[in-house]
């Protein structure tokens, strides 16, 4: 029985679709930021330049955006499926078994790796390595709980309706003082950054169905938001403590040499005033891209390479640091030049890597993934 009912609350895809490079740069900055911050760290703290220091101001947007265009590649996932299968064979159960497949697919290996990161770091210690091990962890939940939203019969009231529930449970547990480990405290706490997930694939919908009226309107309230919010507070305090950031402590029990060692692990996790900043800054940034669309589609195919596979930029680039940080100790880069030395390096390293899995289809792959456009990909 082919297509129909209840999918026709979906927004009708086109006969084809094409790759949003916009997308696809919106990627690779999260990911170079996220590169910055994470070299930053290894850094004497006399010794960071200017982009190290922004670049651990703002890390809770660029951990934010990651999960933004998790939630806008699921809404364009399912698009592509629905589009391949107009007019075949496929009953619309047939096509979401298939893609649910896929996406648990590609979210497996995305927790394994996490989890072994943290092992490696900080010890196999449970529940702590299964449940907040990390960014990856965090993406590989969240696919498995948005593929469900994107696909449901009207999936544009669950989105808003799951929005407005995630945004006042994280502000009642704000203005109440909570912080519950893995849900909105710890490293990359499940309650604000899916939020952020069901914001992306809100917006991928709107945009997907809207004019140019929506994205008028859309531009407008983000720039109005972001300088209503700069003009009130200033941007640096917006994204530092106490107004944008609070810093939770987790201890866990470690045995050097035989010995219980009690170790402390600082993070800071995100306060509600700074979920309309970043989602207002987003929106500008792809608006922005998207106005240079024409030119990022002539050079998107050696420009973007960064972004079309940022997964693999991410897990190569925390490989590296690791041989650093383990032949060199916690803070192995002694000068600034040290540290912009690094970033030229694995720059180069994940250019050359992610090149030759687009040139070479056979090149070894981490995992194969779909991204938003039916294409194997490793996006975000």
């Amino acid at each position: 029985m082919p297509l129909q009912g209840p999918s026709a609350a979906l927004p009708e895809p086109p006969q084809s679709r094409v790759r949003d490079n916009a997308l696809d740069a919106l990627r690779m900055i999260a990911v170079l930021f996220m590169v910055m911050s994470h070299t930053t760290r290894l850094i004497t703290w006399d010794e960071r330049r200017a982009w190290s220091v922004f670049s651990l101001l703002i890390e809770p947007m660029t951990a934010s955006l990651f999960l933004v265009l998790v939630g806008a590649s699921l809404t364009h996932s399912w698009l592509s499926a629905r589009t391949r299968a107009l007019g075949g064979a496929l009953t619309e159960v047939e096509i979401k078994v298939a893609w649910f497949k896929r996406q648990a697919l590609r979210a497996l290996p995305l927790w394994a790796v996490s989890c072994v990161f943290y092992a490696l770091e900080d010890g196999p210690h449970l529940p702590d390595m299964l449940t907040m091990s990390g960014i990856l962890a965090t993406i590989a939940y969240t696919i498995l709980a948005g593929m469900l939203l994107v696909s449901a019969r009207r999936p544009v009231p669950l989105l808003i309706a799951m929005a407005v529930m995630l945004s006042g449970l994280h502000t009642w547990l704000d203005l109440r003082g909570l912080r519950v480990f893995a849900l909105n405290a710890g490293n990359s706490p499940l309650l604000p950054l899916f939020l952020f997930a069901c914001l992306g694939a809100l917006g991928a919908y709107v945009l997907e169905s809207g004019g140019r009226r929506t994205r008028a309107l859309l531009a407008a309230a983000a720039l109005l938001t972001v300088a209503g919010l700069i003009h009130r507070y200033g941007f640096a305090a917006l994204f530092s403590k106490p107004l944008g950031r609070y810093e939770t402590i987790r201890t866990l029990v470690t045995h050097p040499a035989g010995r219980m060692v009690e170790r402390n692990i600082p993070y800071y996790n995100l306060r509600p005033i700074l979920v309309p900043m970043i989602v207002s800054l987003t929106i500008m940034l792809y608006g922005g891209l998207a106005l240079l669309r024409p030119v990022l589609d002539r050079i998107a195919r050696w420009a973007l390479p960064l972004g079309r596979r940022s997964l693999d930029v991410y897990i190569l680039h925390l490989a590296l640091l690791a041989v650093l940080v383990e032949t060199g100790g916690k803070r192995p880069l002694k000068a600034a030049w040290q540290g912009d030395a690094v970033i030229l390096m694995m720059a180069v390293l994940c250019y050359a890597w992610v090149t030759a899995r687009d040139r070479y289809p056979r090149f070894p792959l981490l995992w194969k993934t779909g991204n938003g456009t039916g294409e194997k990909d490793t996006s975000a």
